[in-house]
C-alpha cells in the first residue's frame, strides 16, 4: 500500500525510516563532504605555491606527510560520530518528504533536527579547537541541516539505487537525498526524472 498522500498544498507527501546501521548513506555522504574539502585544500596549497613560485614536489609531498595522517584521523572520527549519532536515534533516521511541480524537499523530523545541531556545534567547537577547518566546515553542514532543497529546473543529475530505496537528486554542489519505500519508488523516481529537463538520468 502506497505511503504517499497529496496535503492542502497539493504537494505528493510521504515519510520514510532509514535504517542507520544497515543502510549508511548519510556516512558516505558526510565522507564525500570531507573528501572534497581535503582535495580542495590540496589544491589550494599546491596553487598558491605555484603562484608564489615555491611549488617542488618535495615540498608537495612534506605536506602530504602531515596531511593525509590528520584526515585520516577527522575520518576515523567522522566514523564514531556516526556511530553514537545513530545510537542516540535508535539506529532510525525519520524523514519527511514533500515534492511537487517545482521540487522536492527533505526534512529532518524534528529529534533529528535538534541532534543535528549538536553534532553540528560539537564538530565545529572540535575542528577550531584543533585548526582542523574540514571537521569545522563538516560541523557547519550538518548544525545547518533543516532541511535539503531540490529545484527540479537547477538539478544536473538524478540516480536511482534501488538496493537503498534511494534517489540522488545533485546540484553541482548539492546532494538531496531522497527516499521511498519499494512500493512508491517507481512512481517518485519518475516523478523527478520527468520534471528535472537538464539532469543527466541515470537508473540501475
Amino acid at each position: 500500500m502506497s505511503k504517499i498522500t497529496r496535503n492542502e498544498n497539493g504537494q505528493y507527501v510521504w515519510e520514510y525510516e532509514l535504517d542507520m546501521y544497515r543502510n549508511r548513506n548519510i556516512f558516505d555522504l558526510v565522507m564525500k563532504i570531507l573528501t572534497v574539502i581535503f582535495v580542495f585544500i590540496i589544491f589550494a596549497v599546491t596553487s598558491m605555491a605555484v603562484f608564489n613560485r615555491t611549488f617542488d614536489l618535495d615540498s608537495l609531498w612534506f605536506f602530504l606527510k602531515i596531511a593525509i595522517p590528520i584526515f585520516l584521523f577527522v575520518y576515523l572520527i567522522a566514523y564514531l560520530a556516526y556511530r553514537f549519532y545513530a545510537l542516540s536515534l535508535g539506529g532510525v533516521y525519520h524523514v519527511r518528504f514533500e515534492m511537487d511541480e517545482e521540487g522536492v524537499n527533505h526534512i529532518p523530523m524534528k529529534r533529528e533536527q535538534e541532534y543535528n545541531k549538536k553534532m553540528g556545534l560539537a564538530s565545529m567547537v572540535a575542528g577550531m579547537v584543533t585548526k582542523n577547518y574540514g571537521q569545522v566546515g563538516t560541523g557547519m553542514y550538518l548544525a545547518s541541516l533543516e532541511n535539503i532543497y531540490s529545484q527540479f529546473d537547477k538539478v544536473t543529475s538524478v540516480k536511482a539505487d534501488r538496493a537503498h530505496d534511494l534517489i540522488n537528486v545533485n546540484y553541482m554542489t548539492q546532494n538531496n537525498q531522497v527516499y521511498a519505500d519499494k512500493e512508491d519508488y517507481d512512481f517518485v523516481f519518475d516523478y523527478i526524472a520527468s520534471h528535472c529537463p537538464n539532469a543527466k538520468i541515470k537508473d540501475m
